[in-house]
């Protein structure tokens, strides 16, 4: 592999969290940001020493930051970290720079920006569509702070033969698209659901969301089961009971947090609606009323209200 710096595209928390956690693996890196530069050094409150252990430490990482019309060089290996709607036109901002065999790799929520972005690249570059779930929190431009420990993995959307590694061996999978769509899942429940009612990610588990949590549950594994779903062989074993445990985990595991979506709408920010309830109503053979529902209750404000009394009616 040529000895070239990391690109990476996004400067929001996980996007600075990687550019540090790529230098700490001794990779020169360069950070592409949009509209506010993080500067030459970026501070990293982890939670684990240098050994590993369970222990906060802040270290400062020196990362060249640039804005994409300032780039110079070519690059071999990328990392966009953007949310799904911009995945695809950040990529081109810096697609003159991108050598023709490189690796491009993404860290997005919900299922569709990846193939969207998979259009826009030549036969010989792979792209490595990527799962995450690290807690990260951005303080400042500069400064993030490492909240949850977690996994992230990275597998070719277009499997080759024989089959290729991810630049970092360790993080290489061979299910990409199942670990996907089983992230999808969870997001599909307690993302729209935090967002809607306003509550933090272990509210959902509370006496008063337990119907609407059970009946979209439901409604999932139904979807997941039928033949003519479009990802049927990745998510046959997503049956209810295995749906309810997944949710009740990581809603558990993140019960103080507030879900991006959740986040979104706070800020007025654009949504990965589209996504993640979208990706599921587009590409579902039945029909999904409480996904509907769902995706609703983000797309129009105005609607929200109502939409909440709809979803706690449901028995």
């Amino acid at each position: 592999m040529k000895n070239t710096p990391w690109l990476v595209i996004g400067a929001g928390a996980i996007g600075l969290f990687w550019a540090c956690k790529l230098e700490k693996l001794g990779n020169k890196v360069h950070l592409v940001y949009r509209s506010e530069s993080p500067g030459k050094k970026i501070t990293l409150e982890s939670l684990t020493n240098e050994d590993g252990q369970q222990q906060i430490t802040a270290t400062k990482h020196k990362i060249k930051s640039f804005a994409a019309a300032e780039l110079s060089e070519q690059y071999d290996n990328v990392l966009l970290c953007t949310k799904s709607f911009d995945l695809k036109d950040a990529f081109l901002k810096v697609a003159g720079h991108i050598t023709d065999d490189a690796n491009i790799a993404c860290l997005c929520n919900g299922i569709g920006a990846q193939e969207e972005l998979q259009s826009v690249l030549s036969d010989n570059q792979t792209l490595w569509a990527g799962i995450t779930s690290e807690g990260v929190l951005k303080i400042e431009a500069n400064h993030i702070k490492h909240t949850g420990l977690g996994d992230t993995y990275f597998g070719e959307w277009r499997p080759s033969t024989p089959a290729k590694t991810f630049p970092i061996d360790s993080l290489t999978v061979t299910n990409i698209r199942q670990r996907m769509i089983e992230k999808l899942a969870v997001n599909a429940v307690i993302n729209p659901i935090t967002a809607i009612f306003n509550i933090h990610n272990g509210d959902i588990l509370n006496d008063e969301f337990k119907p609407l949590v059970s009946a979209t549950l439901s409604e999932l594994a139904n979807i997941f089961s039928h033949p003519k779903f479009s990802y049927a062989e990745q998510s046959q074993h997503l049956t209810c009971e295995n749906l309810k445990n997944r949710v009740n985990t990581i809603a558990q595991l993140t019960r103080l947090n507030r879900s991006s979506m959740h986040e979104d709408i706070r800020l007025q920010r654009q949504t990965e609606n589209s996504f993640i309830s979208g990706f599921l109503l587009n590409n579902s053979p039945i029909d999904l009323p409480i996904q509907q529902l769902l995706f609703n209750g983000i797309a129009f404000p105005e609607q929200r209200e109502e939409t909440q009394k709809k979803l706690l009616s449901i028995t």
